[in-house]
């Protein structure tokens, strides 16, 4: 005859009172905390609704964007769009100044690559013959370019002195080499005197050793070459995403 499976015996409950009180005690207080966790998460969620429904109302977004994925058109920021226009807009400037100036030809800006503009103008206009201080016809143009060249998305600004191959004579100076190099200080110390940074700026004597054309008076110039800040594909990037980060607004923290 086969033997009966044995029941497990039954837990033996707490004889103790107390034992059996701190036991229902710490059931119920478990059973508090579950209750007040499910309410926290629920409030959250809520609250989270009510704040995304806030940020539709004061900052609407176009229909389909999405900030969570990415998608959805770009918001440029103003630094974007200044980066990328700078040079173009600023040539464009200096030659709006320079005819309004009446130095339409004497005085040219001409962007040179996306990232850089050259600004060149004649002797006549900023010196004397075989002179180094800038003559006082200069200054309205020198307080106009000292103005365009303090914007900081200017990085660079470097100032060349240019002489043609005739030896100098009378001047003071034994070389066109001098010569230039002074020119470009002059340039230099007053566009400082304006405000513009000395340590963006670098003033080169080239001397004779750069001419533009056959003509004498044409080889003796001033050019100013702006350097602006790059935009590559990655501050792009970091911008838009700087940007849509201030497009939310950020939840307040939960305190219960």
């Amino acid at each position: 005859m086969a033997s009966k499976e044995k029941k497990p015996a039954p837990l033996p409950f707490p004889s103790d009172p107390g034992a059996a009180l701190f036991l229902e005690l710490m059931m119920q207080m478990l059973a508090f905390f579950i209750l007040l966790t499910s309410y926290a998460v629920i409030v959250d969620d809520k609250r989270l609704a009510a704040i995304g429904s806030l940020a539709g109302t004061f900052n609407p977004m176009p229909r389909g964007a999405n900030l969570s994925d990415g998608e959805g058109p770009a918001l440029p920021t103003r630094d974007i769009v200044d980066g990328s226009t700078a040079p173009k807009r600023t040539a464009k400037e200096l030659t709006e100044i320079s005819k309004g100036l009446g130095l339409d030809g004497a005085m040219t800006a001409l962007p040179l690559d996306k990232n850089t503009v050259r600004v060149r103008f004649s002797e006549h206009i900023a010196f004397k013959p075989g002179k180094v201080e800038l003559s006082p016809e200069a200054m309205p143009l020198i307080d106009r370019l000292a103005e365009s060249f303090k914007r900081p998305e200017v990085i660079e600004i470097k100032i060349e002195g240019h002489t043609d191959d005739t030896p100098t004579r009378g001047s003071g100076y034994q070389s066109n080499w001098e010569l230039s190099a002074s020119r470009s200080m002059s340039v230099f110390h007053a566009l400082f005197e304006r405000g513009v940074a000395n340590t963006r700026m670098i003033a080169v004597g080239m001397g004779d050793k750069h001419p533009v054309a056959n003509h004498p008076e044409l080889n003796r110039r001033v050019d100013i070459t702006l350097k602006f800040r790059p935009t590559t594909d990655k501050n792009v990037q970091k911008g838009q995403i700087h940007q849509k980060q201030r497009s939310v607004i950020s939840p307040p923290s939960s305190s219960f």
